[in-house]
């Protein structure tokens, strides 16, 4: 999936990151063509967020599905589910290993993730609270500890998802970079047929993305992104990319299913990228 998210801060930051101190360089540079495979490496660990968001939906409504399922069908047999239950309460953990197990679309899970919320699935409103550990998407660690507050029904008769964004990134060459923010997920398609397959979403939202060297880059969703999980990449969107030197639009198309975007800077000149 070309997914939705963390791509687009990062977008921002790689093109700025040879920057030097001075301001009619930083200028310069900040009109250089942008450079395919920085902008690939963006797509990758964007796609990772979204893996992370599709993970937490998936084991949430495989456990509060009507219709029990003695295992979780979108998940890897050698990933390890354990379910602890109060009276009021569930904890779900899933443990993929330190070796990694593969899971849809090709990326590689490694470490934990922990979920637990009040277990009540009448109510219409649910605060899921998550937490990864030695958490790992291909090579990409991912930290955090945060909520995903389910509404069961929203104003156009749709599930949605309101996700707090506060994620802690090391890449694999030891980099660092963290993430805050909101982004809300509609179901609009496929919800609670139990196939996961036909599923389809609204992504909305915005966040800032701060780097060690102290550049902070803000991404606002200004046109809906459409995540189809029959597609590897979004398939629509435009997002909104601003940094002190350097803002651009960022358009997923018409809804075809591809790996092309296109990138417009405030001078107006487009490029076309691959994801």
């Amino acid at each position: 999936m070309k997914n939705s998210i963390l791509k687009y801060g990062l977008l921002v930051f790689i093109s700025g990151v040879f920057v030097g101190c001075d301001t009619d360089e930083a200028n310069d540079q900040t009109t250089e063509p942008l450079n395919q495979e920085e902008v690939e490496l963006t797509a990758k660990v964007d796609n990772a967020t979204e893996v992370i968001s599709d993970t937490f939906l998936q084991i949430y409504e495989v456990e509060e599905s009507l219709v029990k399922s003695p295992i979780h069908p979108f998940l890897p047999e050698c990933a390890l589910v354990t379910v602890e239950i109060t009276n009021t309460s569930k904890e779900v953990t899933v443990d993929f290993g330190t070796e990694g197990c593969e899971v849809r679309g090709g990326n590689v899970l490694k470490g934990i993730v922990k979920m637990s919320y009040v277990s009540n699935i009448d109510e219409s409103t649910l605060v899921i609270n998550y937490e990864l550990v030695d958490f790992f998407i291909n090579e990409v660690e991912f930290e955090g500890a945060k909520t995903i507050t389910r509404q069961s029904t929203n104003e156009n008769g749709n599930p949605q998802y309101a996700m707090n964004l506060d994620l802690s990134i090391t890449f694999e060459d030891g980099s660092q970079a963290s993430r805050k923010g909101t982004k809300e997920r509609e179901w609009i398609e496929g919800s609670f047929n139990g196939n996961w397959g036909d599923n389809v979403f609204l992504i909305t939202g915005e966040w800032e993305t701060n780097f060690v060297n102290g550049n902070v880059h803000s991404t606002t969703i200004v046109e809906p992104i459409r995540r189809e999980a029959s597609c590897k990449f979004i398939v629509s969107g435009i997002v909104n990319l601003v940094r002190t030197n350097y803002s651009g639009m960022l358009n997923y198309g018409d809804g075809v299913c591809d790996n092309k975007a296109v990138f417009t800077n405030v001078d107006g000149d487009e490029q076309e990228i691959q994801l």
